[in-house]
């Protein structure tokens, strides 16, 4: 026969004494619906989100202002051209080759001129203050779209004064003439297709570079 087992050796169940885990998962439970009610109830400033992201495409890895710490440059600039008269023709990006102040032609010259308008002026002469006080060398640059221009003149010959004529009055406005890069680009570096009318007229434009220090 077998070996008998006495029953007081055979432990049929253990009394468990770890009722503390129990109010331990409740109280993380309860921490975890507190944090998600706060964070529910936090609210986003939608439009200030938007008008950001309409000035700004996304910075590129590595960019210079990035990695120089020149947030404050970016934030500055963007404060100007919101508050300018002409801001809903005028954009910003930031670009690995510096801060892209983009002012579309018709909210400074007249169709096929490189005459500056009196309101075009006014606005370059504030946005000069800004750059006055900038260590950074700036590039100005004219581009055109690709429609028939006056006889006579060509999209090199318009770009390139157009370029000059804004360079000229930031110079007026107290920025030194030694910082200033001109370049005319003609039709020949669009941002958009021209084949459509909404796009071919954003092409048509005048680009004030910031430089990150230390590069040309």
């Amino acid at each position: 026969m077998g070996q008998m087992i006495d029953e007081e050796d055979c432990e049929v169940c253990v009394e468990f004494d770890q009722e503390w885990i129990f109010t331990y998962g409740d109280l993380v439970t309860l921490l975890l619906c507190f944090f998600i009610l706060l964070f529910s109830m936090c609210k986003m400033d939608v439009e200030k989100f938007k008008d950001v992201a309409q000035s700004f495409k996304p910075t590129p890895a590595g960019s210079p202002f990035l990695l120089e710490g020149n947030d404050a440059i970016v934030e500055r600039i963007s404060t100007v051209v919101e508050n300018s008269e002409i801001s809903e023709e005028t954009t910003m990006r930031v670009e690995d080759h510096g801060v892209v102040v983009s002012f579309n032609a018709r909210a400074l010259f007249e169709s096929g001129s490189s005459v500056l308008t009196e309101k075009a002026k006014t606005e370059l002469s504030k946005f000069s203050k800004l750059l006055y006080f900038l260590p950074n060398k700036l590039l100005v640059e004219g581009h055109t779209d690709d429609a028939p221009l006056p006889q006579g003149m060509s999209h090199w010959q318009l770009s390139s004064a157009r370029s000059s004529v804004v360079a000229r009055h930031l110079i007026t406005g107290g920025v030194d003439e030694k910082k200033i890069t001109i370049k005319g680009y003609g039709k020949y570096r669009p941002q958009f297709q021209n084949n459509i009318p909404e796009q071919r007229v954003l092409n048509n434009r005048v680009e004030v570079i910031v430089v990150p220090e230390g590069e040309q």
